[in-house]
């Protein structure tokens, strides 16, 4: 069964590092075979320009060479000691002209290949790895693959790469390689563990979560390399590959000199071309050779009377021999004029086509983390490939038609990306009275089956049943201010006022009471949310998040819930409460509070950007929180660990300002212009 080399890359950035870390993947097709073949592990005890041009360097003579022995059928061994000698020789170049010396002490990079069973590597300096071949009696038996790598004391700048190796990899077998940070904590990431009892995909994810548990403040760049089948889709690539002609090693050289003279004419320059001056001075000198002596002047005299001619270098065969001449430079002009230029439109198209599969290998690793759910390294990849395309210029017919499809393709998985959703009509379930002004209706909550709005206008607690639309509205009670917020709790649906009071709505008697609250501290009310038994008040004055707790047929037992925040307050919105406090800013950013710190939670970049939150919401039983921004005019929807699911746009949208939804009946609730509309709310 043919296998394919699969790797399952380890990631984690921390902002202000003084490294260079990083991963440098080359996938391809070639001669039937599928998945990743090269791969580059940096890290680099520095973040000067000169080290980064370096890796520039690196990584622009391995795609270069890697194209070079795309030609290759011979021995892996051979082929990987031509790589490594490309890049030595690029190296070594780089180094010459780059007036910053390289100190390689701080230098630590790897190249791995694997092409036809066998896995070779070179490097210089040391990285984390762990291989684990696996026995006949189903143990595991660990190497040091790197260590085996024989390099000098010092050196040499002209050949880093000192030295490879390559053996066997079998089905079955596990690479773990990384950045040297991962030596200090394999003990606590459990590598070795997780590498022996688990899939190598499974065992890199629990890897790279636990580095997030343990928030470690440095970056770290790994991979777990191993085989497995071909899936059915590539099987049939491999029979289509396996169709196309055959190539040799003859192929081979006459590819490397063709590419050679196009795309590095650094490394072997050509022969000069013939200038104009030089050939006009070679025929020049040629008719001078050619000139007849002069004739003897006697007989010059004698014969000047019959005008023979004799003496004059304008004859008509000399005449003809110029003409022709002339003839034959302007051949060899434009024949010159036409080499150079073919040769550099050849150069031109060869550039033209890196940079587009470049693009292209973009957007297929974009595609594949959409379909993983890795929303955050598509968005990079997307951007990386959108950036190649449009550096793309559109010469000829072909260049423009590949490059606004490629654009095209970016477009459809940028909007794969932005889960948008537009629902043209959503179901209105209530409206504020007749003729009430704007923002009449404010606050909404959900419980039991209905869904209440409150209408400031006519001074009513509006009750719906959304299934069948029967509608109930409920007087205020006397001495309740402008509201707030409300949200269900166990003894009904609560009610807040500006004036810091607190009403219960009884569902089934159909009245309200006003709950004894007592509040010291307090300045002011924003929000507040219900969780369980527990109410927790938003006060935007005093920078706080009060805590209460029931006392009798009130609450009290007024707590300071916040206790470590780097926010400023005065700009949050909205609060909801699971386990954790959520608190929602008007800026468009989320903060989560465990046990009253902040943690490292942020919601992640998206198109368009989020910069308001006008409400939110979320229980203690649903992954999902809810969000509207009023500028935007959307509803969104994210999973508890950050990922958008979805983003809710409408006509009938024009800036919603509250919002609730209903876990058992699967349904969002958003008050906007003095409806009341309803929005599906997805799985998780």
């Amino acid at each position: 069964m043919e296998q394919a080399f699969r790797i399952a890359e380890i990631e984690r950035s921390h902002a202000g590092g003084d490294r260079i870390v990083g991963l440098f993947r080359y996938d391809g097709f070639e001669r039937g075979k599928r998945g990743t073949n090269l791969l580059l592990i940096a890290d680099i005890d520095s973040t000067l320009y000169a080290y980064e041009q370096l890796l520039d360097t690196l990584n622009e003579a391995t795609e270069q060479t890697r194209r070079l022995l795309a030609a290759f059928e011979g021995d892996p061994m051979a082929r990987f000691e031509k790589l490594v000698q490309r890049l030595n020789e690029a190296v070594a170049t780089f180094v010459e002209r780059e007036p910053t010396a390289i100190a390689w002490n701080r230098v630590n990079l790897f190249l791995l290949e694997y092409h036809d069973g066998l896995l070779c590597v070179t490097g210089t300096g040391r990285l984390a790895n762990m291989f684990l071949q696996k026995q006949p009696d189903g143990g595991w038996k660990g190497f040091d693959l790197f260590g085996s790598l024989e390099q000098p004391a010092e050196v040499d700048p002209k050949k880093p790469f000192a030295s490879f190796i390559c053996g066997d990899l079998k089905p079955g077998d596990v690479l773990f390689a990384g950045t040297r940070n991962f030596d200090g904590m394999r003990g606590e990431l459990k590598i070795a563990e997780h590498l022996k009892t688990l899939p190598p995909v499974t065992a890199a994810l629990e890897i790279k979560q636990e580095l997030d548990r343990r928030n470690v403040s440095d970056d770290f760049a790994g991979v777990a390399a191993w085989l497995s089948p071909l899936t059915r889709e590539e099987k049939i690539q491999v029979v289509e590959e396996a169709g196309k002609s055959t190539r040799s090693v003859e192929k081979l050289y006459a590819h490397e000199q063709e590419t050679e003279g196009v795309l590095s004419p650094a490394i072997r320059p050509p022969k000069p071309a013939a200038t104009l001056v030089g050939m006009f001075a070679e025929l020049t000198s040629r008719l001078k050779n050619r000139r007849p002596k002069s004739a003897d002047p006697v007989a010059v005299a004698g014969l000047r009377n019959t005008a023979a001619g004799h003496g004059s270098t304008l004859t008509v065969k000399r005449k003809r021999q110029l003409i022709a001449g002339g003839i034959l430079l302007a051949v060899i002009l434009a024949g010159a004029w036409w080499f150079q230029n073919d040769r550099k439109l050849k150069a031109e198209q060869a550039l033209w086509n890196s940079v587009y599969d470049q693009a292209v290998d973009r957007k297929t690793q974009a595609e594949a983390n959409i379909v993983y759910n890795n929303d955050n390294r598509a968005r990079q990849l997307l951007k990386e490939g959108r950036d190649l395309a449009n550096g793309l210029d559109e010469k000829t017919i072909e260049r423009r038609e590949a490059r606004q499809k490629l654009l095209g393709e970016f477009e459809d998985i940028a909007t794969r990306l932005r889960h948008e959703v537009t629902v043209m009509e959503p179901p209105e379930i209530a409206t504020a009275t007749l003729g009430a002004p704007d923002e009449a209706l404010t606050t909404v909550s959900a419980a039991g089956g209905s869904v209440f709005a409150t209408d400031t206008s006519a001074r009513q607690l509006i009750e719906v049943k959304p299934a069948t639309r029967e509608t109930k509205r409920h007087d205020l009670p006397q001495g309740l201010g402008r509201l707030i917020a409300s949200w269900p709790g166990t003894s009904g649906i609560y009610l807040l006022d500006d004036q810091r009071k607190l009403f219960v709505f009884d569902q089934e008697e159909g009245t309200f009471s006003q709950v004894a609250w007592t509040a010291s501290q307090v300045s002011s009310t924003s929000a507040f949310a219900v969780y369980g038994r527990r109410f927790y008040m938003l006060d935007t004055q005093s920078n706080m998040v009060w805590r209460y707790a029931p006392s009798g047929s009130g609450i009290a037992q007024e707590t300071a819930y916040l206790k470590q925040n780097s926010a400023e307050l005065a700009n949050a919105t909205a609060i909801a409460v699971d386990q954790n406090v959520w608190l929602a800013f008007r800026d468009g950013t989320v903060k989560r509070y465990s046990t009253g710190a902040e943690d490292t939670f942020a919601l992640p970049a998206i198109d368009p950007p989020l910069t308001n939150i006008s409400a939110m919401w979320t229980d203690d039983v649903s992954n999902l929180f809810v969000v509207t921004d009023a500028v935007g005019k959307r509803v969104l929807v994210f999973r508890k660990d950050g990922r958008l699911i979805v983003q809710y746009t409408s006509p009938a949208l024009t800036g919603p300002t509250s919002v609730h939804a209903d876990r058992d009946a699967k349904k969002i609730y958003v008050v906007d212009n003095n409806k009341v509309y309803q929005f599906d709310l997805p799985n998780p």
